[in-house]
């Protein structure tokens, strides 16, 4: 008997059986800061959850509007600070209006520079003004 074969192939039996016994570990997935938003206006309103990635905002939610003549759509801007009183918009976006009815919405805006975006600027339009407008921060 080849003892030096034998050794071999235990050898190879207990590095199979190991990787079957104790797996590699998986990659951490990255998590990234949530936030929730909600801007009223009476009855109607823009609410849900802000995800701030490194290049962008996502914003998932729900729009609401009561009459059919009176429609809602959402507005969100990305904006960068300097850490003083000046800032620079970065990207907007705005949601399809919706009409007497509650409609869930999904925006991403670009935030395309290090970091991401500092703060949002979220307004719930009717089809032609801001009705009310709300900033969030990036947490």
């Amino acid at each position: 008997m080849n003892l030096v074969a034998t050794s071999r192939t235990a050898s190879a039996a207990l590095a199979t059986a190991a990787l079957f016994l104790f797996p590699v570990g998986q990659a951490n997935a990255v998590t990234y800061p949530t936030s929730d938003y909600a801007v009223p206006n009476g009855q109607t309103y823009t609410k849900g959850k802000l995800t701030w990635y490194n290049r962008s905002v996502q914003l998932t939610g729900e729009q609401k509007s009561v009459s059919t003549s009176s429609c809602r759509k959402t507005y969100v801007a990305a904006y960068r600070s300097d850490g003083g009183p000046n800032y620079t918009r970065l990207s907007e976006r705005t949601t399809k209006p919706v009409c007497g009815a509650s409609i869930g919405i999904s925006v991403n805006v670009p935030a395309d520079v290090v970091g991401g975006a500092d703060f949002v600027y979220i307004c719930l339009d009717d089809t032609r003004n801001h009705l009310n407008c709300l900033t969030f921060d990036r947490p």
